[in-house]
């Protein structure tokens, strides 16, 4: 006969003082270290108190050469530049080609973009005509080189600046923040903070309406020089950055949780070299007719600006779940404890049999209450 009592028993917590210094040590120091947790680690350090979201916002980009600038400068003699074929024919073992001096008009292509710019290092020029003045509506026509192409190199592109004009919002904290509002910083590939003297500035200590950068600036916090091996594939080519060009992220990276004021914003900007690329645009520039057009081949920088970060606000809610799941812990702690008492310490017996105890079955139970009121 199956006895329902015990089969659905119910078990009950029941208070024992175990005075054993052993145990209370041990479950004491799971306190502080949970404790330690909770309150250093999870509110004061990671902020687990805050609602966090993803920022937004617009770019918008710009180029100037050194010579348009408030205070202009001028660029180097193309004699005194290493890798020019007016000052030598080689340079680092890569060979040289005749410098021009362009301007930002010339240098970017298209002329304005929003997030990413084309800054040109190298062009080759390419004029090209219809094969025996054939049609465009013949199918086997198609344009041929007049004569060899022209390769030149883009003088002092290094000293050409970049303004970026960028603003963020957060939604759920209805914020809008301008760049030039803010304080900014921009870090190198090893993290540290890099020196902004003129002409390059950043953010609320700009007089510009943007974040204005030397193209040697942004290279240096990448850690890429133009004249080194390019490794964009095929690597046999054996050819610098300088001439087949090469891809940067930069990365606007808002927070306003570096301190316990969450109206005070900052961002940074860290640049990385995407490892294994190149960049070229191709521009056909049509005269008269169709007859004619010479092709500019530029190889180049490929700058792309993403914003991102972390923004985030008080949140009562959140707060509540980060103090409920760090209770949960406390849990952990007793059934560790439990587990030493009464399955591995040497008077486990004597605790087990302390922790533990059964009532009588309820028959049982019925049972003397009946002999009891017989008696009385």
């Amino acid at each position: 006969m199956v006895e329902w009592d015990s089969l659905l028993a119910y078990a009950t917590t029941r208070i024992v003082k175990i005075r054993d210094k052993r145990l209370g040590l041990l479950y004491y120091f799971f306190l502080f270290v949970i404790f330690l947790y909770i309150v250093g680690w999870t509110l004061l350090y990671q902020k687990r108190y805050l609602h966090l979201e993803n920022p937004v916002g617009s770019i918008r980009l710009s180029l100037l050469a050194p010579e348009h600038r408030p205070i202009p400068e001028k660029r180097s003699p193309a004699s005194q530049i290493p890798y020019c074929l007016q000052n030598s024919t080689t340079y680092r073992n890569f060979s040289n080609y005749n410098c021009t001096y362009w301007d930002e008009m010339f240098v970017t292509f298209p002329v304005t973009e929003d997030h990413d710019m084309l800054i040109a290092t190298r062009y080759t020029s390419i004029s090209q005509s219809l094969h025996n003045n054939c049609s465009l509506l013949d199918h086997e026509c198609e344009y041929v080189d007049d004569s060899p192409a022209e390769t030149f190199y883009i003088a002092d592109i290094e000293k050409f600046t970049l303004m970026v004009e960028h603003t963020m919002y957060a939604p759920s904290m209805n914020k809008v923040r301008n760049g030039e509002d803010l304080s900014g910083e921009l870090l190198d590939c090893r993290g540290q903070v890099v020196p902004m003297p003129y002409p390059n500035s950043l953010g609320k200590d700009n007089s510009s309406t943007g974040d204005v950068f030397e193209i040697s600036k942004l290279l240096s916090a990448a850690c890429v020089d133009l004249d080194d091996l390019s490794d964009a594939p095929p690597r046999y080519q054996s050819k610098s950055k300088r001439d087949l060009g090469i891809v940067l992220i930069a990365f606007i990276t808002y927070s306003n949780t570096f301190s316990f004021n969450y109206n005070n914003f900052k961002y940074t900007y860290r640049v990385q070299w995407v490892k294994d690329t190149k960049f070229k645009s191709e521009q056909p520039i049509y005269t008269k007719s169709l007859d004619k057009r010479v092709v500019w081949d530029r190889h180049g920088i490929r700058i792309i600006v993403l914003q991102t970060g972390m923004l985030g606000k008080f949140d009562f809610q959140v707060l509540l779940l980060t103090l409920v799941s760090g209770l949960g812990l406390l849990a952990v702690a007793t059934t560790v404890v439990d587990i030493l008492t009464v399955y591995i310490l040497p008077f486990k017996k004597v605790y087990k049999k302390h922790k533990f105890q059964e009532t009588p079955l309820l028959e049982d139970l019925r049972r003397e209450q009946y002999e009891d009121f017989n008696i009385s």
